[in-house]
């Protein structure tokens, strides 16, 4: 039974010892390549600050204005060498305005607020304006407010297969036409 023992003591310091030698050289590969790394890391720190050297002596403007002076020739522009461009002026139509895009939500920062517990904000943010028993304080303004809608304008249409004779300029009713036309 002793013997038994010994063997499997023998066994387990033998396997112990070849894990920690693989472990030890192992740890060294990698200490080693740390080194090269770093050492890379600093070389490349080094070449980076002198590439920003070089930049900044290439950039100096004194010595660019003198390799422009003496390599472009160049001379200050004369009164004869300045035009005036003035637009084409065309008999067409002007060009049709869009209607204004429509302004960002509100949030409760950008209104003031009345009196009343949520008065005044509340009715900024959904576009309508305070309730008029809402008093304003004498030193606040009454706020931005919602622009209004533009008119819908009718225009004539050229001849088409709806046959309406009527176009309309408004988006909403477009839109209110095919909604019924696919019902």
């Amino acid at each position: 039974m002793i013997h038994r023992g010994l063997v499997f003591w023998s066994v387990a310091a033998i396997a112990t010892a070849v894990g920690l030698f693989s472990v030890k050289y192992r740890v060294q590969d990698l200490e080693e390549t740390l080194d090269r790394t770093n050492h890379r890391i600093v070389e490349s720190q080094k070449a980076t600050h002198m590439l920003r050297v070089e930049w900044a002596h290439l950039n100096e403007a004194e010595r660019i204005e003198r390799l422009a002076q003496k390599h472009l020739k160049l001379e200050p522009a004369t009164i004869r060498q300045a035009a005036r461009l003035e637009p084409a002026k065309t008999d067409s139509v002007p060009p049709r305005r869009e209607p204004p895009l429509s302004s960002p939500p509100r949030t409760g920062t950008d209104v003031p607020s009345s009196n009343m517990p949520g008065g005044g904000r509340v009715a900024a943010e959904v576009g309508t304006p305070p309730p008029t028993s809402a008093p304003l304080s004498p030193q606040r303004s009454p706020g931005p407010t919602t622009p209004p809608r533009p008119a819908t304008t009718k225009e004539p249409a050229p001849p088409g297969p709806g046959g309406e004779g009527l176009a309309a300029a408004s988006i909403d009713e477009l839109l209110q036409r095919q909604g019924g036309e696919r019902r």
